[in-house]
């Protein structure tokens, strides 16, 4: 069912439903273009719409000093047992990403693992401007999100023109890539071509 033919609230919904099982995007590892990132990010670092924690975890184990949210219990309860199995440190916090406009922490560096092609609209516009309130001047955006083309994109997708336009308002998009990487093999594939799904990887900088 495309994603842009359903409402947010409905989208938050079937969010939960998917955590009730194991979500097509949880694969047990960071996503292939934020290992090959990896050296640019620098603390500290939020991890906006986390997951299960698993990127998070990865820049932890890095040395990274790591703040990590989602609005869905169950997945921060599994991020938090995973930590504690690594033993490692990340505050995992019960946070929707929507508020990040009323909060008072900053960040050098902000990662986005599949959460912004989730909002349209004015709820994009939100995001956006949540992300420049916590992320310091000079800090940097590391953003993975469904490509426009890919036929089961939620929200239709991105395309690298709606990258530059969202955030041509304070920042700079350094480079957008496509990539293509495997989804949850033990979830049905929606895409009519199947796996791989196309995504798009952005890295932008927040203006001095």
């Amino acid at each position: 069912m495309p994603g842009h033919q359903i409402p947010l609230a409905l989208r938050y919904i079937l969010r939960y439903i998917l955590y009730a099982g194991n979500p097509p995007w949880d694969i047990g590892r960071p996503k292939a273009p934020f290992l090959a990132v990896a050296g640019q990010v620098t603390s500290p670092v939020l991890d906006a719409g986390c997951g299960t924690g698993d990127t998070a975890l990865f820049f932890a184990a890095r040395g990274h000093q790591v703040t990590a949210i989602d609005f869905v219990e169950e997945a921060i309860r599994r991020a938090r047992a995973k930590a504690t199995e690594r033993g490692l440190s990340v505050e995992f916090l019960i946070k929707d990403a929507m508020t990040l406009g009323d909060w008072n922490e900053r960040f050098a560096s902000a990662i986005d693992s599949g959460l912004f092609h989730v909002y349209s609209g004015e709820e994009r516009r939100r995001y956006v401007q949540g992300l420049a309130h916590v992320v310091k001047p000079g800090g940097r955006l590391f953003l993975y999100v469904f490509s426009e083309e890919e036929p089961a994109a939620p929200g239709g997708g991105v395309s690298a023109q709606d990258l530059y336009d969202s955030f041509a308002d304070g920042w700079d998009v350094e480079s957008v890539q496509s990539v293509q990487e495997q989804m949850n093999p033990a979830f049905p594939a929606e895409s009519p071509e199947g796996y791989p799904w196309k995504m798009r990887f952005a890295v932008i900088r927040r203006r001095q």
